[in-house]
């Protein structure tokens, strides 16, 4: 009796039967279907949107004791997919490719195909494609050494001004890398500081030029100490003569022994080996002496702009004042 119903069960089925059955509530069947196309097409349609972002820095792991020599690219461009919102969140800046090599130390040179599981991203979009597909890694041993700071200088100082040294504190720093990387360095510099405007000595904190470097380094910042120093040149006028400088209408006689100074002017060295001696205009103020008789007037010079009067040699002369 039973095997009978399993045989009755296990009949196959004709085509007029199957057609039967297709035919049975067949406009609820139809109206499934189509509500099923719709939800999938807006499904679709919601999850359609893509972006490209592009650089994206990679970051690789190689676990203790062994640190990355050497890989095939240190940037990825990704192709996001996703909803309008998933892909309006995706900020450049907070996307990373972070790969673990650790599990495999044994192998010194690897190719990883670039995966969705290693992309940090604060969005559900999802990584789709990756230009380049993947990455070859170079693995050596990690070691660490101590090495000497330089301080990177940038901009123009001043006229005049120039820089005697620049050093850092602390002069050294600790550099974690591949052993044959770090065999090559000899120094680690600073990001630039500048020396625009500039006018005298200073300190300032400097970060270590180390971002996108396969090393890592211990303090990342430093103070950069830059001496600067003004830079001068002296210059002898001789001979100069003294001018008595007068009011409007002044007929008076005015004798003035010596008549020759020498006049030192100090300044910037091209300033100086450029100065015409002509263009230095020594004299006396006679516009306050009203009464004939003898005196000693501090003798004055008119200069360039960015010099300096340094000496006048004598620096009074005997003035003698007659009416005409």
């Amino acid at each position: 009796m039973i095997n009978w119903r399993i045989k009755k069960f296990m009949r196959p089925v004709g085509l007029k039967s199957l057609w039967r059955m297709t035919r049975r509530n067949w406009m609820m069947k139809l109206f499934c279907f189509a509500l099923a196309f719709a939800v999938w097409q807006a499904v679709r349609e919601n999850t359609s949107f893509e972006v490209m972002v592009s650089n994206v820095p990679v970051t690789v792991t190689a676990g203790d004791g062994r640190a990355v020599f050497d890989r095939s690219t240190d940037t990825v461009n990704i192709r996001f997919r996703g909803s309008r919102d998933d892909i309006r969140f995706i900020d450049s800046d907070q996307v990373a490719v972070k790969i673990d090599i650790s599990q495999h130390p044994d192998r010194l040179r690897q190719t990883i195909k670039f995966s969705p599981r290693y992309v940090k991203a604060p969005s559900r979009a999802h990584a789709v494609q990756f230009d380049p597909p993947e990455i070859t890694v170079t693995i050596d041993r990690e070691v660490e050494r101590v090495l000497p700071m330089k301080v990177v200088l940038e901009g123009e100082l001043p006229q005049g001004i120039q820089m005697e040294q620049a050093v850092c504190t602390p002069a050294s720093v600790k550099v974690r890398g591949a052993e044959r990387l770090l065999s090559e360095l000899e120094q680690v510099r600073t990001v630039p500081v500048s020396l625009d405007g500039r006018y005298s000595s200073f300190k300032t904190p400097a970060a270590v030029a180390s971002t996108g470097q396969p090393w890592t380094v211990s303090p990342d910042r430093v103070t950069a100490e830059v001496s600067l120093v003004e830079r001068v040149a002296t210059r002898r006028i001789e001979n100069s003569y003294v001018r008595p400088l007068r009011t409007a209408g002044d007929a008076r006689v005015i004798k003035i022994r010596p008549e020759k100074v020498t006049v030192t002017l100090r300044g910037g060295p091209q300033q100086i080996a450029e100065l015409n001696e002509r263009d230095v205009y020594t004299y006396i103020d006679c516009t306050e002496l009203t009464d004939p008789a003898d005196y000693e007037i501090s003798v004055r010079a008119d200069l360039p702009a960015g010099l300096q009067v340094e000496k006048i040699e004598p620096a009074a002369v005997h003035v003698t004042v007659k009416k005409m």
